[in-house]
């Protein structure tokens, strides 16, 4: 199956807020064009507009969709999905209201996508994918840090730190200094850990300054890194405007529900609201590209990987 990712051809340096606003985005007397504002879009409901465009579009996006896949609507999926449900990393200023916690909690992330970042990754054998054993009460380390922001070089209060794996999900939120700890079970650590932090729940205002918020991101720790006090500058999200391609690659990724692969075909279909023996009924997922995946589970989710998560209550 192809996916399609979205590519920028044609920058544009007219101003977004020069341009005339209107119901799908704002019109450009520059080029006589409508640009699309994707910003408050899912990526199905991007996918959908770019398969009626012909896969050429003006519009403005973000850095995070820009490196997201969209799905596969070359078949004909009756779409009825929801439109309320907006994709992670697209609107950042959220009014959820979620407890901070300066450890580990056992609750399940939010829908959210990943984004490059600079960490490397080494190449590694296949991982084998039994399920951890419960681990003693002791046999535990503890993940330290502080996120700052990159530009103003003060604390971030409230961004989420997730470890990732293929059955198991920690999460913590940094308090107003911008600390953050986390509990690891040392059953759930290897070479190469995945973390994700994300900002949807960071309420940051600035004044006379176009800020989006910040950019969600990656990072590959060992496990020596993991027992340092790990410093993250959060990077502002960066918009992107112009003519705007979606290209396909030919991708199998692996999608895990609870541990166990299920048929990307029909999680997919889930996804557009095609009967499927994939259920999304009180599901999120996470997205995964190929070095992350490869980390989190292995060679064989090198075309990516996505992790179904069950909601958390809001």
């Amino acid at each position: 199956m192809k996916n399609k990712i979205l590519k920028l051809d044609n920058p544009c340096n007219e101003k977004w807020e020069n341009m005339k606003p209107n119901e799908k985005g704002s019109y450009c007397d520059m080029c006589s064009k409508n640009v699309i504002d994707f910003t408050k879009l899912n990526e199905i409901e991007i996918s959908e507009i770019m398969k009626k465009s012909g896969n050429k579009i003006c519009a403005r996006l973000t850095h995070s969709q820009m490196n997201s896949p969209l799905f596969n609507l070359e078949n004909n999926f009756d779409l009825n999905f929801p439109k309320s449900k907006v994709a992670a990393g697209l609107i950042l200023a959220t009014s959820l209201t979620i407890g901070q916690t300066s450890h580990a909690e056992n609750s399940i992330v939010k829908t959210e996508f990943v984004q490059n970042s600079d960490s490397k990754l080494d190449t590694k054998e296949e991982k084998s994918n039994p399920k951890p054993n419960e681990p003693k009460l002791d046999d535990k380390i503890v993940f330290n840090g502080q996120i700052t922001s990159e530009d103003l070089k003060k604390p971030i209060e409230n961004a989420k730190i997730t470890l990732v794996t293929s059955q198991k999900i920690l999460n913590a939120y940094t308090l107003t200094d911008g600390t953050f700890s986390i509990e690891i079970p040392v059953s759930l650590i290897d070479n190469d850990n995945v973390i994700r932090v994300s900002y949807y729940d960071v309420k940051e205002k600035r004044e006379n300054e176009m800020f989006w918020g910040y950019e969600t991101k990656d990072y590959i720790l060992t496990r020596e890194e993991l027992k340092t006090d790990f410093s993250i500058e959060a990077e502002p999200e960066v918009l992107y405007l112009g003519g705007i391609g979606a290209y396909s690659e030919k991708r199998k990724p692996i999608v895990l529900n609870n541990g166990v692969e299920i048929k990307y075909r029909e999680f997919v279909k889930a996804q557009m609201g095609e009967k499927s023996s994939c259920s999304l009924e009180n599901k999120d997922y996470l997205h995964f590209d190929s070095k992350f995946a490869v980390a989190i589970y292995g060679k064989k989710a090198k075309d990516g990987l996505y992790i179904l998560t069950n909601k958390t209550e809001k």
